[in-house]
């Protein structure tokens, strides 16, 4: 979606194939996104942003010509003296995750989302979270957000309806006012006490839930559980059921065998999750309005309240996951499954930097040679806008192959709302 300039380019145009953002460095070590916005960070930790500023989430000022949004990457300048190694937003608020674990807010929330303290709703300049130990992880859902600290806890705060900050367990938000609610905000980030002794190696936000992985990769989720987003019964809510400890939170699905599901990595959407496995097989739940959990035909449940392995698609272990509003990413490397995939040919030529020149089959043999590497970019769900990216205007309940990218080797991937960013290993000329 070109709309809000959160696609970088000089067009409001939507675009359904990938596109090179121009003017950015040379450099990009990490890509990020909010709902409406769009964030690279060099290898010098200098970070850059576009996109929605209406609210103040790019962390700097734009240009007089510009006028609620910027769809020029510019330089975050008040982080100048920072090495911003990660950043993330939600519709109204951005964080900036630094090397020595600092952590930075900026935009505005009504709701906590900020975290910085009692009433602060506003801040167009990034400021410094405070917390207890440098973080390493940071996740931002609608409200609310995360970060997992290098001491091993895990701290929320911001908007606490359905449970969804682990550390406050007010009724779901339609039997509870709003204004019962706000009271409820937490300002600053809190430990969440139930994790303790859990040892976690990824924290993610969806819009309205958190996902915590855990290092033998049992799956903690905890919030909203009204589309099935997490993968387990509900519960009910409210402070007496307030857990001691996180067992209750587990996803513990059996499937074959009586095997216990257990996950490698995991990425949320709006009211969807997806999830890589331990044998690399990946599995989806929650919303599937638009089948942006990837299950085909078949699968035509509006919700689905359990992780659900996606067939069809090469198992590997180290693919890379992102995921929208009512939209999917994967990438992984040459196909090993039993089952084809269905390739979809783009029109046009492809949109590579110019940069990073080597042929896809160069591009496929460093996969071959590199089990590490991932040079297969697949999507699904809504074609809406162009965020599939494969220049088709269906939408797709199985997976599909994104024909401009096939072959690049994949760093990253980060999904907006609407839009998608992959980031690329560039080649020298």
């Amino acid at each position: 979606m070109g709309s809000q300039g959160a696609l970088g380019i000089r067009s409001t145009a939507d675009q359904h194939e990938p596109e090179e953002i121009p003017g950015l460095p040379p450099n990009v070590a990490a890509v990020g996104a909010g709902h409406y916005c769009s964030f690279a960070a060099t290898a010098e930790g200098q970070l850059w942003s576009w996109g929605r500023n209406a609210e103040g989430q790019l962390g700097r000022a734009l240009a007089e010509t510009e006028f609620g949004c910027s769809a020029t990457p510019q330089p975050v300048d008040a982080l100048g003296r920072q090495q911003v190694v990660a950043a993330a937003g939600s519709g109204v608020a951005s964080l900036a995750l630094c090397r020595d674990g600092s952590l930075f807010s900026f935009g505005s929330s009504k709701r906590g989302q900020l975290g910085l303290g009692p009433g602060v709703r506003h801040t167009t300049d990034p400021q410094q979270l405070h917390l207890p130990a440098a973080a390493q992880q940071v996740s931002a859902g609608w409200g609310h957000a995360a970060a997992l600290l290098e001491d091993g806890s895990l701290w929320t705060w911001g908007w606490p309806a359905s449970g969804r900050l682990g550390h406050s367990f007010a009724a779901l938000a339609e039997d509870e006012a709003e204004l019962r609610l706000m009271d409820r905000c937490c300002w600053e980030p809190r430990r969440v006490d139930a994790l303790q002794g859990v040892r976690m190696k990824q924290v993610v936000c969806g819009f309205d839930h958190t996902m915590v992985l855990a290092e033998d990769g049992t799956l903690f989720t905890f919030g909203d559980a009204s589309l099935g987003q997490l993968g387990r019964p509900a519960q009910k809510q409210g402070e007496h059921m307030a857990p001691r400890f996180a067992h209750s939170w587990a996803v513990n699905p059996e499937i074959d065998c009586g095997r216990r599901m257990k996950f490698r990595r995991i990425a949320a959407g709006l009211g969807h999750c997806l999830g890589v496995l331990f044998d690399g097989g990946v599995a989806s739940w929650g919303w599937n309005s638009a089948g942006q959990l990837g299950l085909g035909q078949f699968v035509t449940d509006e919700c689905v309240h359990r992780p659900t392995p996606i067939y069809g698609i090469p198992s590997n272990k180290h693919a890379l996951l992102a995921a929208g509003r009512v939209h999917s990413l994967l990438a992984t490397d040459e196909q090993t499954g039993p089952y084809p995939l269905h390739s979809t040919s783009g029109g046009g030529s492809s949109s590579s930097n110019s940069n990073c020149s080597g042929s896809s089959s160069e591009a496929a043999e460093r996969g071959r040679r590199g089990a590490s590497m991932v040079t297969m970019v697949l999507s699904w769900g809504s074609s809406a806008n162009g965020r599939l990216g494969n220049n088709l205007y269906e939408s797709s309940a199985i997976p599909e192959l994104v024909p401009d990218l096939d072959g690049e080797e994949v760093l990253q991937l980060a999904c907006g709302l609407d839009h998608t960013l992959v980031l690329i290993k560039c080649q020298p000329d």
